[in-house]
C-alpha cells in the first residue's frame, strides 16, 4: 500500500505495475535547468540542498508510463532513492522499527504536497523507482510541471507526481 496526503489526511492507494530502464549517461540539465535546486532537509544525516550538477552527476532513467489525461510520455531522470541517500536518509537494513513511522513529504512550489513511506522509495522493499524527472519525451519539462517533477510509475492516479518539486522533507509521522 502508498500513503499520501490530501487535506492533510493520509489515504491508501493500491498499486498498479510498471517498468524502469537504467541509463548510464547523465541528462542535459545545464542550461534548460539553469539555477533550479532542490532542498533535502528534516530528519536526513545531511540536509542541502540540490543543484541540476549534483542531480546530474546520479545514474540517469528513464520511464514509459501515461498522464492524468491518458497520454503516454517518457520520462527521465534520476531515482529518488538515489537523491536521499545523498542526505544520508536510512535505505536499506536501516529502514526497520522506528524509522518505519518516518515518511518523505515532498513539496511543491504552489505548497502542493505529497508522503512517501520509506519502503516504497527503497530498492530493498519495492519493485519501481520513483523517479525525479526533468524530462518528457527528450525535452525539459514545461514549466507548469518542472523543473522537476516526481513520477511514480505504479500508481493508477498521478496524484502523488508532484510538480515543479522544491523540497524533500524526512519527517516523523506521529
Amino acid at each position: 500500500m502508498l500513503l499520501f496526503l490530501v487535506n492533510y489526511r493520509l489515504w491508501a492507494v493500491v498499486l498498479g505495475l510498471g517498468a524502469t530502464a537504467e541509463l548510464g549517461a547523465p541528462s542535459a540539465y545545464g542550461q534548460a535547468l539553469g539555477s533550479a535546486t532542490l532542498r533535502l532537509e528534516g530528519l536526513v544525516a545531511t540536509p542541502r540542498t540540490l543543484t541540476a550538477a549534483d542531480l546530474a552527476a546520479l545514474p540517469q532513467h528513464e520511464q514509459s508510463t501515461t498522464d492524468k489525461d491518458g497520454k503516454k510520455h517518457t520520462y527521465r531522470g534520476v531515482a529518488l532513492r538515489d537523491v536521499l541517500h545523498l542526505a544520508g536518509a536510512p535505505e536499506g537494513k536501516a529502514i526497520h522499527g522506528a524509522v518505519l513511522a518516518e515518511a518523505l513529504l515532498a513539496t511543491a512550489a504552489d505548497g502542493y504536497q505529497a508522503v512517501f513511506a520509506l519502503p516504497e522509495i527503497d530498492a530493498d522493499f519495492s519493485p519501481q523507482t520513483i523517479l525525479l524527472a526533468d524530462r518528457r519525451d527528450g525535452q525539459p519539462l514545461p514549466a507548469h510541471d518542472g523543473p522537476y517533477q516526481l513520477i511514480v510509475p505504479l500508481e493508477k492516479k498521478p496524484a502523488r507526481w508532484v510538480r515543479q518539486l522544491t523540497a524533500l522533507r524526512l519527517v516523523k509521522v506521529q
